[in-house]
């Protein structure tokens, strides 16, 4: 496991090194506490950034943006969780919050002025976003073990929102 997580580390700085002067306004920070925890970011276009923490053990995560000016935070605390974001476009936001044990998130966003965001309490919840367009909003709660959303959004000023909670 630990090989594999070098692996894909060190590909993930070669691809953001082979991107050039086009990034170099690019932002991108990396917090990890525990062990075994594993990231991979990349990104190009200009004025991204990206923030990424990860506390306990075990937990994935991988963050990719192009474009410009488009935001991304995912923490993650607990055991083995994943979260995944993917944006595309200018101006948008994703953000991602999860403490628990095997949790995950995923946000995919294409278009102008998306926001998303998702936040995990519990065990074994999955929650997945993806939005197309311009200025469409979703968020998702989960509190509680085994919950599952998915919501898929096309089109422009759209807003969704879902909570859900159980034992």
């Amino acid at each position: 496991m630990k090989r594999l997580l070098i692996a894909v580390s060190a590909a993930a700085l070669m691809t953001t090194m082979s991107i050039g002067a086009a990034s170099a306004q690019n932002r991108t920070v990396i917090s990890q506490y525990g062990r075994d925890n594993g990231v991979a970011a990349s990104q190009q276009g200009t004025r991204n950034e990206g923030r990424v923490e990860q506390n306990g053990r075990s937990h994935y995560a991988r963050a990719v943006q192009s474009g410009r000016d488009n935001f991304l935070r995912m923490n993650q605390g607990g055991t083995r969780n994943s979260a995944t974001t993917e944006q595309s476009g200018n101006n948008n936001l994703a953000v991602t919050g999860q403490e628990g044990r095997r949790l995950d998130a995923a946000i995919y966003q294409s278009g102008n002025g998306n926001i998303s965001g998702i936040a995990q309490i519990g065990n074994g919840s999955i929650a997945t976003t993806d939005q197309a367009g311009r200025n469409n909003t979703t968020g998702v709660i989960q509190v509680g073990n085994n919950q599952d959303a998915s919501v898929v959004q096309r089109g422009t000023g759209n807003i969704s929102v879902v909570i859900q909670g159980g034992p």
